[in-house]
């Protein structure tokens, strides 16, 4: 799950039809390339605030893509909308100049798009949805005029912000009926990207979808139409442990452990073998890995019991931890790494205090796997959270998949001639 923060119903014919439209006139970049490997990071619009991380400071060199988190969906109208404005293109960053004439954007939307031309590789992309927003997904899902209402409006955010695609957080797919509702949605955005990817001549535009893992949570997702409209999936490879286990464990494990099971209930191995048996493409898969630690208080070590989440945690998130936090100050742990597993954890013997995080060691172990498997790389929740220089776990990956020249080079947007912003259609120039 991402934290910390698609219309009259369509009839059984037109629902079913949309799983089986030809898709081979779709404009796609080519993830067979040798040099497609990604490195994607979500960034937070809420993380100007308490964490004080700018746009400014994303170590952009080592990324390929950056998810910008989250807008929001009007349930009644299915309208996709921004969820903060102030931060989103408001907020007066270092030489701004909100009294120059026109309609101009500022905020992270500008800041965002002054470091795509600084780094031509990166692409961004503005992703709907998420743990709080998700919710109004569902009256929109079940309406076709919703549904079409928000594929366009969310083309649109990407047509006036300057973003390079979109990625969808739902996570909650609860019926075969919701999931071809669902495809239709994800045809109708696919499509209409397409539309203004060729009315203005750009560089493809990407669509990718934030996935579960957990058998329980993607039994209904129907992979191969899912793929045959998605760029990438973002597999969310973390928070596979926490409040609602009985046993302490691995909240990221790469493998499930043969020697003490309960400490991995969920691994991502065996949920990407899922994947791709049952139709994704594994080149699009892009293993999800956390920037945070999540915590287990009152516990003997990984899978025994445990008594909540403690009350410590960073910004006031109980068991909470970000990695650029670790090991947690006030305590006396030893980190522990599980190469065998992929997974690493800290353990306060004394105050019987364990945190299940990734080390670069670990980090490094992932990204080797990825390349194994012949998958799309690694994505990081969130990019706030890591740390800087060689702790960086963003910057372990990239430097194990071969460097800067391995990742995708493939080029980003700045062309934007319909934006309702005169200084982004300048280009900021």
């Amino acid at each position: 799950m991402h934290f910390l923060g698609l219309l009259s119903t369509l009839s059984v014919f037109t629902v079913a039809s949309a799983s089986v439209i030809d898709h081979k006139h779709h404009i796609r970049r080519d993830s067979s390339k040798s040099n497609s490997t990604r490195n994607v990071a979500y960034y937070s619009n809420w993380d100007i605030y308490s964490a004080k991380y700018l746009v400014t400071d994303i170590p952009a060199s080592d990324l390929t893509h950056l998810i910008y988190a989250f807008a929001n969906i009007n349930s009644t109208t299915g309208e996709v909308t921004l969820s903060d404005e102030y931060a989103d293109l408001q907020y007066q960053y270092p030489g701004d100049d909100a009294s120059l004439p026109g309609t101009n954007v500022y905020g992270n939307i500008k800041q965002l798009f002054l470091l795509k031309k600084k780094q031509r590789n990166l692409k961004t992309m503005i992703s709907i949805g998420g743990g709080t927003y998700s919710k109004n997904m569902v009256p929109v899902l079940a309406s076709e005029s919703l549904r079409e209402t928000f594929a366009k409006s969310a083309v649109d955010i990407v047509s006036n912000l300057g973003f390079d695609g979109i990625d969808i957080d739902y996570e909650s797919i609860s019926s075969s009926t919701q999931m071809e509702q669902f495809l239709d949605l994800l045809n109708k955005t696919r499509t209409k990207l397409d539309t203004f990817t060729a009315n203005i001549s750009a560089s493809p535009f990407s669509l990718s979808f934030a996935a579960p893992m957990g058998s329980s949570n993607y039994d209904l997702l129907d992979f191969p139409n899912m793929d045959k409209y998605l760029d990438f999936w973002n597999l969310m490879g973390y928070a596979y442990t926490g409040s609602w286990n009985t046993e302490s464990g691995h909240q990221a494990s790469l493998f499930n452990s043969s020697t003490d099971p309960l400490s991995t209930p969920v691994d991502s191995n065996t949920s990407i073998h899922y994947y791709i048996a049952h139709g994704a493409t594994p080149s699009k898969l892009v293993l999800g890995c956390p920037l945070y630690g999540a915590a287990f208080n009152n516990t003997s070590g990984p899978g025994k019991p445990f008594d909540g989440l403690g009350t410590e945690g960073s910004f006031g998130q109980a068991g909470i931890w970000n990695y650029n936090q670790l090991p947690a100050p006030g305590f006396n742990a030893t980190t522990v790494e599980l190469p065998e597993i992929g997974a690493s954890y800290s353990y306060d013997a004394q105050k019987k205090y364990m945190i299940s995080y990734d080390t670069p060691n670990i980090a490094a172990v992932k990204a080797e796997y990825t390349k194994k498997m012949g998958l799309g790389g690694l994505m990081w929740w969130e990019v706030s959270m890591d740390k800087t220089g060689i702790s960086s776990l963003i910057s372990t990956a990239a430097k194990k998949f071969g460097g800067a020249s391995a990742l995708d080079q493939s080029l980003n947007n700045l062309n934007y001639p319909t934006s309702v912003y005169d200084n982004l259609r300048a280009g900021f120039a």
